[in-house]
């Protein structure tokens, strides 16, 4: 005899085909796990999002030389396909992304700052797979460099800010639709003039508002800012972190955390030899797996 679970979901199906409504059952993974087909599904919409890199920390160097913020990393990549159920096992491996670590802050003089880690790939299975984010790089005495674009996806990351001597690399509005790439550290000149982090509006029209525009650290040593994360099932990808300001009489800014799911971390900012400690990156959004069965 049927248990009294799969009466109920029995009735519940036969209701939905007599009055021609649709169930749906939504699975949200934030970790790695696996998922079970319904077995009343007809077709199965997935979306995934991989982690964003971890930014790059900053320099700690000498008056009277160029001190680079570090980079700033890219966001995770995004996908979304519809399969029809029967294509499907009966059940199916998911892998979440996770994001990057920032690189730690410089307490050493002279000493360069340390690379981010790339952000984790998440997948489905084996029908569908996204690539997580770019690090962003160490910021020396002659560069920051910015994570690049990763480009495994249906929706491309967008890339990291650079990292500079003077005002960290700035994200505005880029044109992919995966994750936001995080701005990039402010440095220090061999004018021995500090400067602020990338400020970060770094989403694309229609996913966030306007209001989530972040502003880099100030060049007193502010930290870069992180948007709040979203929801678990919201299937949007986050935004980037902002850049972590330089300091000239104390510890410089740290980078921002990338926004869940799959933002990338801002980078650090750049201090001065026996007077403070260099910024450390900013963290990855993890990524996530969003799976969609409908009757």
């Amino acid at each position: 005899m049927a248990s009294l679970q799969q009466r109920i979901e029995d009735l519940a199906a036969a209701v939905a085909e007599r009055f021609n409504t649709t169930k749906t059952k939504t699975d949200v993974f934030t970790s790695s796990g696996t998922w079970t087909k319904p077995a009343w599904a007809n077709n199965v919409t997935v979306i995934c999002i991989g982690g964003g890199g971890g930014g790059g920390s900053g320099r700690k160097g000498a008056a009277a030389t160029n001190r680079y913020g570090g980079g700033g990393a890219s966001g995770g990549q995004m996908a979304r396909a519809e399969f029809p159920a029967s294509l499907l096992g009966a059940t199916e491996s998911v892998t979440v992304g996770a994001g990057g670590t920032g690189g730690a802050s410089r307490t050493t003089n002279s000493t360069d700052g340390i690379d981010g880690t790339d952000g984790g790939a998440s997948s489905f299975g084996d029908m569908i797979r996204t690539g997580g984010g770019i690090s962003g790089k160490k910021g020396t005495a002659t560069t920051g460099a910015a994570g690049g674009v990763n480009t495994i996806g249906m929706w491309l990351g967008n890339g990291g800010g650079a990292g500079s001597s003077g005002s960290g690399g700035a994200i505005s509005f880029p044109s992919n639709s995966g994750g936001g790439g995080g701005s990039g550290g402010g440095g220090i000149s061999s004018g021995n003039v500090a400067s602020a982090g990338g400020s970060n509006s770094g989403f694309n029209s229609g996913w966030v508002n306007a209001s989530d525009t972040l502003s880099g650290g100030n060049n007193t040593g502010g930290a870069g800012s992180a948007a709040a994360d979203r929801s678990g099932g919201d299937p949007r990808p986050g935004q980037g972190g902002s850049g972590g300001g330089a300091n000239l009489s104390g510890n410089a800014g740290a980078g921002g955390k990338g926004q869940f799911p799959g933002g990338g971390g801002g980078g650090g900012g750049a201090s001065v030899d026996s007077t403070g400690n260099s910024g450390a990156g900013g963290a990855g959004g993890a990524g996530v797996v969003i799976v969609i069965a409908r009757a």
